[in-house]
């Protein structure tokens, strides 16, 4: 029924179907097939005995497997604690000093380590408190950095409301740029309403300044909207995010021709941010270093999604008794660029006066102003706003308006 040497698959299964069957007792009744049967049988146990080591050893090594994917596991997660931990150190040092917006890019964007730039369209602030070298003359160094701490403080935290960027800050000025490095569709309508939210937040800095026994101080804002270069600039040692380009100039020239409390923008930020704006005034300047004439305008508040506008200050003008006599020097920056100018104070109002001098004052022009003794400690500082009625005579803003050099020109104008 089979081959002499093999055990038919087919008589193989029909024994293992029924033990008790035909094919079994066939199976029994020819040595052969006993025979065969025997072979098969053990080799059936040897492969069951291979199969069982494999299992074996296959089992030891899954566990050996799980064991080192466990530790591995471990080493990833530890990693990834020592990552948060590195970002958490990088937020909260650079974070001191660059925005949240530039760390996060640093942190999550390999590519934005690598020096270069790209050209960009955005809106640049400068901020620069006035008469801050006259002030900071009549403190301790620990007096300024604590003023300067305060002031610096509350204007990053409205910065930070309206997702403009700290660039730098340059002394008790701060350059700040919407639009970069993150893109903001509205950056310059953001721009205008976080400078006249900086403004109005000078009152509650002010007031923590006073209760500390500190000067009030005032701050002059300008904005200007172009295309410049932002990237990473430097070396691979040292390396910072910043903005290049003619337009960066521009933006620091029109905060130049502010006053203290006065927000101005020229007028590409102007028709940028459109009908929302009020303005309260407007000029035309030619800067220093650039060819074609600047459009600047005095805005008094925005409308539609920003909704912020300037407190406004009284400044009724009032004549003096007796006129006050000064000494006057144009400046050329911060220095003094022309000879020394003999002046006298008329009328003050609550910010600004009226002087008389020996030569007419340029509109526009900062002055440096050296009272009579007794009035105030030290010069002052003031910008020429207009031509006065009379010759010689024009209207001057000074440099802050504190309410005691105010007092002070009242009090010897009264006297003298």
């Amino acid at each position: 029924m089979a081959a002499e040497d093999e055990l038919s698959d087919d008589l193989w299964a029909a024994a293992l179907a029924d033990p008790e069957g035909e094919a079994s007792g066939e199976l029994l009744a020819d040595p052969e097939l006993l025979r065969a049967l025997l072979r098969r049988a053990a080799a059936l146990e040897r492969e069951h005995s291979d199969l069982t080591m494999l299992h074996d050893a296959t089992l030891d090594h899954s566990n050996e497997i799980e064991e080192e994917l466990a530790l591995k596991i471990e080493e990833i997660e530890s990693l990834v604690r020592d990552l948060e931990v590195r970002n958490s150190f990088i937020r909260a040092i650079f974070g001191r000093y660059l925005s949240d917006d530039v760390v996060t890019t640093l942190l999550e964007s390999p590519e934005a380590l690598r020096l270069g730039g790209e050209r960009r369209r955005v809106t640049i602030l400068f901020s620069d408190l006035r008469g801050f070298s006259g002030i900071s003359e009549r403190l301790s160094p620990e007096q300024v950095v604590t003023l300067l701490n305060i002031y610096l403080g509350g204007m990053a935290a409205v910065i930070d409301a309206y997702r403009g960027s700290i660039n730098e800050f340059i002394g008790d000025g701060i350059l700040i740029v919407f639009g970069a490095p993150l893109e903001l569709e509205d950056a310059a309508a953001r721009a205008v309403a976080c400078a006249l939210a900086m403004q109005a937040a000078m009152a509650e800095i002010n007031a923590t300044c006073a209760a500390q026994g500190l000067p009030t101080l005032e701050m002059g804002i300008g904005a200007h909207t172009g295309e410049v270069i932002v990237g990473n600039i430097g070396s691979k040692r040292r390396a910072k995010y910043a903005l290049v380009g003619r337009n960066v100039n521009l933006a620091s020239r029109v905060e130049t021709y502010t006053v203290g409390g006065q927000v101005l923008i020229s007028d590409s930020t102007a028709v940028e941010v459109g009908d929302a704006l009020e303005l309260s005034a407007s000029f035309r300047v030619r800067p220093k270093g650039f060819r074609d004439e600047l459009v600047l305008h005095e805005v008094a508040a925005i409308r539609g999604a920003y909704e912020v506008s300037l407190p406004t200050r009284r400044d009724e003008l009032r004549a003096l008794a007796s006129p006050v006599a000064v000494r006057l020097s144009v400046l050329e920056g911060k220095d003094a660029g022309g000879p020394e100018l003999r002046g006298e104070i008329v009328a003050v109002g609550e910010l600004s006066a009226i002087v008389e001098c020996e030569e007419p004052l340029e509109p526009l022009s900062n002055l440096k102003i050296e009272l009579p003794a007794g009035v105030v400690d030290g010069g002052v500082y003031a910008k020429v706003l207009a031509a006065g009625e009379r010759a010689g005579a024009a209207r001057i803003r000074f440099t802050p308006a504190t309410e005691a050099l105010i007092a002070g020109l009242r009090a010897a104008g009264a006297s003298a």
